[in-house]
């Protein structure tokens, strides 16, 4: 099962309005194919076309609620290699077509002692996870 990204110009003419993915719609329910609207990409995102995802055994345990916190559907696959096909005003150090990876962790706030260390798990101020 591969993940992917059908890219559809947005009203705004920056990133996608549809994504295509596999989600789960409930706890211990199969993987199934959902497009789903996304909003125009704010200052500092990057949208990425997936090409390759790993699943992994925490995506299975959000699949599966078992940690209690999950909010259907779910996309699971949090490790992910593509192209940048899109980006907000903010990103300047990133190009269109750019091969790219992305770890479980996004959002880090990039201004601590953290980041430089590569210790963006540790940021006392995170944006999100992916």
């Amino acid at each position: 099962m591969t993940a992917s990204t059908t890219l559809e110009l947005s009203p705004t003419g920056v990133g996608a309005s549809i994504i295509n993915g596999y989600t789960a719609r409930g706890s211990g329910q199969p993987l199934e194919r959902m497009a789903y609207k996304v909003g125009p990409l704010g200052d500092g995102e990057v949208e990425i076309k997936v090409t390759h995802c790993g699943i992994c055994h925490s995506d299975l345990l959000m699949i599966d609620n078992e940690w209690h916190m999950t909010r259907y559907p779910i996309v699971p696959g949090h490790e992910i290699i593509g192209t940048v096909s899109a980006f907000g005003r903010g990103v300047r150090s990133l190009a269109i077509g750019q091969r790219v990876g992305l770890g479980w962790q996004s959002g880090s706030c990039g201004g601590c002692e953290c980041a430089p260390r590569g210790k963006n798990i540790s940021a006392p101020r995170k944006n999100g996870l992916s």
